[in-house]
C-alpha cells in the first residue's frame, strides 16, 4: 500500500526538530519505507510503501504517531499530538431515519445529519493538503471526506440525506442486483455484497466500495448524512476484487482499520463542516457498537528479546520503547490489536524501534540447522538442470492467455483481453520456435471452489520428432522411470506431480546373471508414421527372458532392432529362443503390419 503525506500535514500531529531529509531517513530505517522526498514550491512530500499489515500507518495521523517514536532513537526531538479540540457529543434530538444493521457485517455503525450545508469550494489550505497528498479537490463536503480518511485512515461516507427515504437497511446484496456508482458505473452484483437499502428498496450503497448516485450529494443538498463505520474485511475484498473497484476506501477497509477510532473521526467531521460549509449538526449521534472490542494483553519476555537481537537491552530501555508506541502495561493499543499476536510480535516492535541497523553483525556460535531439502523440489530442480544440459532454454510464460480452449476458466474482472483465461494447458502458452522448456501450474475447475493447480512440464519447439522424443526417454531414464508423456509434432507435455511422486534419484539395482546373454539384432519394414515406442515395448512384452530391446538402425523405413536375451536361472539356447523370435514376428506383422527383413545373431 502506499501513501503520500505533505510535511506541512504531518506537523500538524508532529512537534520535531528533524528537517525532513531526517524524518525520511529515521522513518526509512525503523518504520514504513519513505520510497521518494519530493520538494514542491513551498513544501515536501513524503511517498511512503506501507506494509499491508500495518494499515494503522494509512494516515498522516498513524505516520506522525509512528515518527514520534522513532526520531528520538537518532537523537531528535517528537512529540506526537492530537489535532486540536474535538466538540463534546451531542445527543440532542432526533435521528430522522430508522437503522437495521446486519452487526456481522458492519461491527460499529455511526451516522449523523448536518444541516444548511453550503456546497462550494474548499478553502486554499484542504485544497493544497488533498493534491499534495493525490487526491483531486471536487468541493467542500466531498472533499471533507477525503480529508478525514487522509488524516486519520478511516473512510467516511456522505450522503444527501433527503434523498434517502426513510430507512437505512445494511444487508447482503441478492445475485444480480444492480447498483450504479457515484462515478457513473452501473454494477450487476454478485451477490453476498455489503449494501444499503433506503425504505423505496433501492440500493443507495455499495458499503465499502463506493457511494450509489441515487444518494449523492449535488450542488443543490442542504442536509447532508456524515457516516462512519467498519465492515467485514472478506466481504469488503471479495466484492472490490470481483468487481475491480480497488478504491483506497476499500483497501482500508479490507484491512480492519482501529473500531475504536470511529467517534473522534465523526466528531472531528461535524467540526470541519461547521468550518467549511457552515453547516450544523441537527440529529443525535447514532453509534452502534454491540460488541466492542476487548483491550488485549502481549508480553515478551526481557531474555526472549535479548536472545533474538543479540545485544544486552534492558527492561526499561524495552519499555520505553513499547511506551512511545501506546503500549501501557502490556496492553496492546487498538490501532495495533490485529497484528501484534504473540511474543515475537512484541520482539519485532522492539527491534525495529530499537534499530535493525545496530544489531550487531555476528555469524551464529552454535551448529548451524540442517535443512534438508524438500525431495520435490529437489527433483524438480534436477529436472530444469538435466534439461538445460540437453540444449533446451528454460523459458516462463504468463498463466493467463487470450483465448478461450475448452475446460478454462475465465476471470471476472480481467485486466487486458489478451490475459482474460486461467491456462489449463501449458501449450497455448508456447509458440516460439527454438526447443525451451517450462515447468509451471495449470488450473483446472472444481465446482464450488478455487480451481485444482496441477503441476505441468512442457519441451516444445521441435521440428525432429525423433530428437524429442529422445530427450523425454532421456529424462525419464535419469527419472528411473518409463516414459509417461504426452508427445505430438512440436511438443511434449508431461503431468509433473505424479511423476515426482514415482521418481528415483537411484535405480533399483539386480544381481548380474551368472549365464551370458545372447544378443540377436532384428529388422523390421515399419509403415510410414508408426510410432516407435509402441513397437518397442510389443517386443519386450512378448517374453520375460527379453531383457532389452532398443533401436541400433535405420534405413528409410527399414528399422534395426537389437534385442537381448538373458536368464538368472540357465543357460539359453538357440532351441529356446527360436519360439519368442517367431512370436517376436507374429505380434508385430498382426499388430503393426510389419515385414521382417532379416535377423543377425
Amino acid at each position: 500500500m502506499n501513501i503520500s503525506i505533505p510535511h506541512s500535514w504531518l506537523k500538524e500531529f508532529l512537534t520535531t526538530d528533524a528537517p525532513p531529509q531526517k524524518i525520511a531517513e529515521c522513518l526509512s530505517l525503523c518504520g514504513p519505507s519513505v520510497e521518494q522526498l519530493e520538494k514542491t514550491k513551498d513544501d515536501y512530500v513524503y511517498h511512503l510503501e506501507v506494509t499491508t499489515n500495518r494499515v494503522d500507518m494509512m494516515s498522516v495521523l498513524g505516520i506522525a504517531r509512528e515518527a514520534a517514536a522513532i526520531l528520538p532513537q537518532f537523537g531528535y526531538k517528537a512529540r506526537f499530538k492530537t489535532s486540536g479540540t474535538l466538540p463534546e457529543v451531542d445527543q440532542t434530538g432526533s435521528f430522522p431515519l430508522e437503522i437495521k444493521v446486519n452487526h456481522q457485517l458492519c461491527p460499529r455503525f455511526s451516522a449523523v445529519v448536518i444541516n444548511n450545508v453550503t456546497i462550494k469550494p474548499s478553502p486554499p489550505k484542504i485544497k493544497e493538503r488533498l493534491e499534495k497528498s493525490g487526491i483531486r479537490s471536487l468541493n467542500n463536503v466531498v472533499d471533507i471526506s477525503n480529508y478525514l480518511m487522509r488524516a486519520y485512515g478511516q473512510p467516511v461516507h456522505t450522503f444527501d440525506c433527503d434523498k434517502i427515504k426513510d430507512k437505512m437497511i445494511l444487508r447482503l446484496s441478492r445475485k444480480g442486483e444492480t447498483l450504479t456508482t457515484l462515478d457513473g458505473k452501473t454494477f450487476t452484483l454478485p451477490g453476498e455484497d455489503i449494501v444499503i437499502e433506503d425504505g423505496s428498496k433501492r440500493l443507495i450503497d455499495l458499503c465499502g466500495i463506493m457511494g450509489g448516485a441515487n444518494s449523492a450529494v449535488d450542488a443543490n443538498t442542504k442536509k447532508v448524512l456524515l457516516f462512519v463505520q467498519t465492515y467485514s474485511a472478506k466481504h469488503i475484498r471479495r466484492t472490490s476484487m470481483i468487481l475491480g473497484q480497488r478504491s483506497e476506501a476499500a483497501q482500508i477497509f479490507e484491512k480492519q482499520p482501529d473500531p475504536e477510532q470511529i467517534m473522534s473521526v465523526l466528531l472531528k467531521g461535524i467540526q470541519l463542516f461547521k468550518q467549511l460549509t457552515g453547516g450544523a449538526q441537527s440529529s443525535k449521534i447514532i453509534d452502534i457498537y454491540p460488541q466492542p472490542d476487548k483491550p488485549k494483553s502481549v508480553t515478551a519476555p526481557l531474555q526472549l528479546i535479548k536472545e533474538c537481537l543479540g545485544v544486552e537491552i534492558t527492561q526499561p530501555e524495552v519499555d520505553k520503547i513499547l511506551k512511545s508506541l501506546g503500549f501501557i502495561n502490556n496492553q496492546v493499543p487498538s490501532w495495533r490489536a490485529k497484528d501484534i499476536n504473540i511474543p515475537e510480535d512484541i520482539v519485532e516492535e522492539v527491534a525495529r524501534i530499537y534499530g535493525y541497523h545496530r544489531l550487531p553483525s555476528q555469524i551464529m556460535a552454535t551448529a548451524i540447522p540442517t535443512n534438508y531439502p524438500e525431495t520435490n523440489f529437489y527433483l524438480e530442480q534436477q529436472i530444469k538442470h538435466w534439461l538445460v544440459g540437453f540444449g533446451l532454454t528454460e523459458i516462463y510464460t504468463n498463466s493467463l492467455i487470450g483465448q478461450n480452449y475448452p475446460g478454462q476458466l475465465k476471470i471476472k474482472n480481467a485486466l487486458s483481453t489478451d490475459w482474460q483465461y486461467l491456462r489449463n494447458s501449458l501449450i497455448p502458452s508456447h509458440t516460439q520456435t527454438f526447443a525451451a522448456f517450462e515447468i509451471a501450474n495449470t488450473y483446472h475447475p472444481r465446482p464450488g471452489r478455487l480451481p485444482e493447480e496441477r503441476l505441468q512440464l512442457i519441451i516444445s519447439g521441435f521440428s525432429d520428432f525423433a530428437k524429442l522424443k529422445g530427450i523425454v526417454d532421456a529424462l525419464f531414464a535419469k527419472l528411473h522411470l518409463p516414459v509417461s508423456a504426452a508427445l505430438t509434432a512440436t511438443t511434449a507435455v508431461i503431468d509433473l506431480e505424479p511423476v515426482l511422486k514415482r521418481a528415483r534419484l537411484y535405480p533399483h539395482y539386480r544381481p548380474v546373471s551368472t549365464y551370458p546373454a545372447i544378443v540377436e539384432d532384428m529388422t523390421f519394414t515399419l509403415p510410414q508414421r508408426t510410432y516407435l515406442g509402441p513397437v518397442i515395448q510389443a517386443i519386450k512384452t512378448v517374453d520375460r527372458l527379453i531383457i532389452s530391446v532398443r533401436l541400433y538402425s535405420l534405413f528409410e523405413n527399414n528399422f534395426t532392432f537389437r534385442i537381448t536375451y538373458q536368464s538368472q536361472t540357465k543357460q539359453l539356447s538357440a532351441a529356446i529362443i527360436a519360439p519368442i523370435r517367431k512370436k517376436i514376428v507374429s505380434n508385430l506383422k498382426t499388430e503393426f503390419k510389419t515385414d521382417l527383413v532379416g535377423e543377425l545373431r
